[in-house]
């Protein structure tokens, strides 16, 4: 006879975001059961309340993080819930994976692609917060305190990307100009080159990192991208055709200033690949999910 694995429970740190729901749905494909828990309300929470949280559970995953707003904010989301969460795997003798993301590099020259020991000079408070919370959990890693990781995300693209995003804003954009019948739409300059990958695959790349951590396999930072630069432009013109929009794409709204502060974006993705992860997910994949969130990003059941 069988035996039925044993049922596994990760403590999911901002399950409701973006990337949140799709760890929570690989977690949950994979036979996890979901523990979800709000960034905002474990900043300041004690150590009891963690460790209630994490009692029964084999993981931590931490999705939850500012992208902007007050250098205070930035800290307290960015900062100080990695050391909380970092605090709280070391309690309980659990892996950690945090999310955190490739604006630590800043600029970096074009046609490079950025490695985790490459020097990390991020351009804003944001990067700037994000690299602080990388530091503590290397820190962790080197003391051997706890299994954890930092993946450094490119820029995820899927289901659920909200319009305050350029590809959300884009997709927004192109369905209205094709509903109204409009013959061109505006954007800013479109020639940045930036890593786009898939939240799919960010999410399956979580949860190989929960299987790697024990094994040694994987630890620290890690880059998660697509290891490809492509313009930012090819946004547009794939959601263009995937939706049927065939007017003019000009480029004479004002633009962005970090696409300027950043030209190119690349990861190198070796140290994922040595471990024995591998991308399933196509640049069009991404948009095509970005499209039909309904068809890609089931919101399942976390538990409170």
């Amino acid at each position: 006879m069988t035996e039925s694995p044993t049922p596994r429970t990760a403590l999911l740190i901002g399950a409701s975001g973006f990337l949140g729901r799709h760890v929570a749905a690989q977690l949950r494909a994979e036979g996890w059961t979901v523990r979800a828990a709000s960034g905002a309300a474990l900043t300041d929470a004690p150590e009891a309340t963690w460790d209630s949280l994490t009692r029964g559970a084999q993981a931590i995953v931490n999705a939850a993080g500012l992208t902007a707003g007050t250098l205070p904010d930035l800290t307290r989301a960015n900062v100080l819930l990695v050391a909380q969460a970092l605090g709280a795997a070391t309690r309980a003798d659990l892996p950690l994976v945090h999310l955190s993301s490739a604006a630590e590099y800043g600029r970096t020259p074009h046609g490079h692609a950025s490695r985790e020991d490459d020097p990390a000079r991020p351009l804003s408070p944001y990067g700037a917060s994000k690299l602080a919370g990388t530091a503590l959990i290397e820190e962790a890693v080197r003391s051997g305190r706890v299994q954890a990781a930092a993946l450094r995300l490119t820029n995820p693209l899927g289901a659920g990307l909200g319009e305050g995003t350029l590809p959300g804003r884009a997709a927004a954009t192109l369905r209205t100009a094709r509903a109204a019948g409009q013959r061109s739409v505006r954007f800013g300059p479109l020639g940045a080159y930036r890593d786009f990958v898939a939240a799919r695959d960010v999410a399956r790349a979580v949860t190989h990192t929960l299987t790697a951590l024990p094994q040694g396999a994987l630890g620290g930072a890690v880059n998660v991208g697509s290891g490809e630069a492509r313009p930012v432009r090819d946004i547009v013109t794939g959601l263009a055709a995937q939706l049927g929009y065939d007017g003019e794409v000009l480029e004479d709204a004002p633009g962005s200033p970090r696409s300027g502060d950043v030209p190119w974006q690349q990861a190198s993705l070796d140290r994922l690949h040595a471990s024995g992860f591998r991308l399933r997910h196509t640049f069009t994949d991404a948009l095509n999910a970005l499209l039909n969130p309904d068809a890609h990003l089931d919101p399942g059941t976390v538990t409170a």
